[in-house]
């Protein structure tokens, strides 16, 4: 009888798992999302206030997650959380949705966003046509694919450079706001602002897209079971690298809006590289700062393409081992120590979804930009759903009588803070975008119905 592989090595630090977190949430959203979070507001105070709540509901999550994995180490993040507290059902509609949709439809997007600015960088300009936007974006995202089945060593190696140049770019402008400039430079782009939004209001409309901004803090979680010391590893990486996302955004936007101010900031369609060239125009390179900051944002791009195919494919892996989809689906590599199939059908799907999106339509950004939008009230019912998840868990241990030594202090109250913010966040998303909302949760029947079959199957063939 032959001997099964060994289990692949632990390799990853609480740093790697911090530059997964921070990787996964800083990208190209900082460099738009201010604008749009400028122009529902009526003043700095909203704006910031806006950025600040943000961050609250992020360092929520942060919480939940941490004792989450402490609770339940191992692969797959959310999925295994609500497999655990609530079913099989619910996990697999999950990893349903953050397979088909949620992954792959943005790291489609941020392939094009990627190849858009890579001809600034180049040109100075978008130059490239649609085929040939389309064949470097598919290249962009066969190559990291290809980097992300290599083995879970060599993904890790390019998600912290890239991540430590993006994080190290996004401070840049912050560094920027602080150089002597003539105050007639800013004038440029600053337009008076004569609106009077009530607080709520303002505030109601800006945390969507701060909260765009600031997603992804639970890409730490799906590979949390290749971690060297996973009760203090994944925790720690979890909250320090949630936490120097916080930092980042709440200084860049101050940056922006004292770069801009906030009728410029609003006016802005390239926030990055306005508040640049405004910086850098009493040095004479004002107008090179736009290459600069599309170089930035290629980094960012390539970033995030990299989590998106290194860390959600763990999921599919954990989704395996409990038998909702095909073992051989997410089986580790023996060497490798990535589940090379997931990785394969991630980053093949993503692609199938650019090229019918390419095909679909002349603006290949709209299609899958509504299909992106279409599952922001599904993922946040989920995120609902795993603060609930930790409170379910936290009953059961009491329940059971055995002593707890997974409690993060604090994380009880974050969880029950977080399931409100999920249901203010869900029901906003669906009096913004009813549509999408619609789709969304369509995606989420078809899920139904396959995982129907699959345990009929299952049970007829097992």
């Amino acid at each position: 009888m032959t001997e099964p592989p060994p289990p692949p090595t632990p390799r990853l630090g609480a740093f790697d798992i911090g530059c997964v977190v921070v990787g996964g949430i800083i990208g190209v959203g900082i460099f738009f999302t201010p604008a749009v979070v400028a122009q529902r507001v009526s003043s700095v105070g909203q704006a910031m206030a806006a950025w600040g709540l943000g961050g609250f509901i992020a360092l929520l999550g942060a919480l939940v997650f941490a004792e989450l994995a402490l609770r339940q180490p191992g692969h797959g993040g959310t999925f295994r959380y609500v497999a655990r507290a609530f079913g099989p059902l619910p996990a697999f509609l999950y990893g349903w949705a953050n397979t088909l949709v949620i992954q792959a439809g943005a790291a489609a997007i941020i392939a094009l966003i990627f190849v858009d600015n890579l001809d600034i960088v180049r040109f100075g300009g978008p130059t490239s046509s649609g085929l040939g936007k389309l064949m470097q974006a598919v290249a962009a995202l066969a190559v990291f694919t290809f980097v992300n089945t290599i083995g879970l060593k060599a993904g890790k190696r390019t998600q912290n450079t890239l991540t430590v140049i993006k994080t190290l770019g996004v401070f840049a402008i912050v560094v920027l706001s602080l150089l002597p400039r003539e105050a007639a430079a800013s004038a440029e782009v600053v337009a008076a602002s004569d609106r009077d939004v009530p607080w709520l209001t303002a505030i109601g409309a800006a945390l969507l897209p701060a909260l765009f901004a600031f997603g992804g803090w639970q890409q730490g979680s799906f590979v949390a079971g290749a971690a060297r010391r996973p009760r203090r590893d994944v925790p720690l990486g979890i909250l320090a690298g949630v936490a120097v996302v916080v930092i980042a955004y709440m200084s860049v936007n101050l940056a922006y809006l004292e770069l801009l101010g906030l009728g410029g900031a609003r006016a802005s369609s390239s926030i990055g590289a306005d508040a640049a060239r405004v910086a850098l125009a009493p040095f004479g390179i004002g107008e090179a700062s736009g290459r600069l900051l599309a170089g930035i944002i290629c980094i960012s791009a390539l970033g995030i393409l990299n989590t998106i195919l290194l860390a959600p494919p763990f999921v599919l892996h954990a989704m395996s081992r409990e038998g909702l989809v095909p073992k051989s689906l997410g089986a580790l590599h023996a060497t490798s120590g990535t589940p090379r199939r997931a990785v394969l059908l991630q980053g093949g799907w993503a692609i199938t979804l650019l090229v019918g999106a390419t095909l679909a339509s002349d603006k290949a950004k709209a299609p899958l930009g509504f299909l992106i939008d279409g599952v922001v009230f599904v993922d946040w019912i989920f995120y609902g759903m795993t603060g609930l998840a930790l409170l379910t868990l936290r009953k059961q241990a009491r329940a059971d009588g055995t002593p707890d030594e997974s409690t993060i202090p604090g994380a009880g109250l974050a969880a029950g803070l977080f399931v409100a913010s999920a249901v203010v966040v869900a029901g906003a998303a669906v009096v913004s975008s009813p549509a999408p909302s619609a789709a969304g949760l369509g995606v989420c029947l078809l899920g139904v119905a396959w995982y129907a079959l699959w345990r009929r199957r299952r049970a007829a063939y097992p």
